[in-house]
């Protein structure tokens, strides 16, 4: 990334400022890594808030994630909301991920991927279909207790508007310009400013 060092000052700039409006609740336990990767598919490009109240939709409709698993696309989006932020990406996200999991584990479970390497376990989520580097960080982060920055289009318009990276940055070069600069005790709080100042922006 050309002006590195600059972009990487307006980064600590943009973190330290963040911080200052409260410092975020201490990181929870890591929750279990495939409803992580549920909610990371319910809340990019949206409110935590938002994607709690999908999930406590799912929660309530559908007995355990393998019913979400099989259910259509159009029971999908009929249940969580045909007004959802991009509703029929995150069905389609939903049906392709969650069967490739439970084709390449026989079972509906990320339990195994525990035992593998940080490299071994990125691997793994990024070759699932429709995966993106948002959702694949997010279960790093959420659900396995990773060093990983979740990068949406949202989070990526809020650095560039901030000169924390270039104007022409892809959401994976953001991804790896974060985890580079971000120390692993400041992956989470930078996660959660970010989230509660995008969730500013739309209020």
């Amino acid at each position: 990334m050309k002006n590195a060092s600059k972009h990487a000052d307006n980064l600590r700039s943009l973190f330290k400022r963040l911080l200052k409006e409260g410092k975020p609740e201490p990181r929870p336990p890591a929750i279990d890594p495939l409803r992580a990767l549920v909610l990371g598919i319910l809340t990019f490009d949206t409110t935590d808030a938002r994607a709690q109240q999908a999930m406590a939709i799912v929660d309530r409709v559908f007995v355990d994630i393998n019913e979400l698993r099989v259910a259509t696309e159009l029971e999908v989006i009929e249940i969580i909301s045909p007004r959802y932020p991009d509703m029929e990406l995150r069905a389609l996200m939903f049906r392709e991920t969650l069967n490739q999991i439970f084709e390449k584990e026989h079972t509906l479970s990320l339990e195994r991927i525990k035992t593998l390497g940080k490299k071994e376990v990125r691997a793994f989520l990024k070759e699932l279909p429709e995966m993106t580097p948002y959702v694949e960080a997010y279960t790093m982060l959420i659900g396995l207790d990773a060093t990983a920055v979740p990068v949406d289009a949202t989070t990526l318009a809020l650095l560039k508007e901030h000169d924390a990276v270039e104007d022409e940055t892809t959401i994976e070069d953001a991804q790896k310009f974060l985890e580079a600069q971000l120390k692993a005790d400041e992956v989470y709080d930078f996660h959660c400013v970010v989230r509660r100042a995008l969730a500013a922006k739309k209020k």
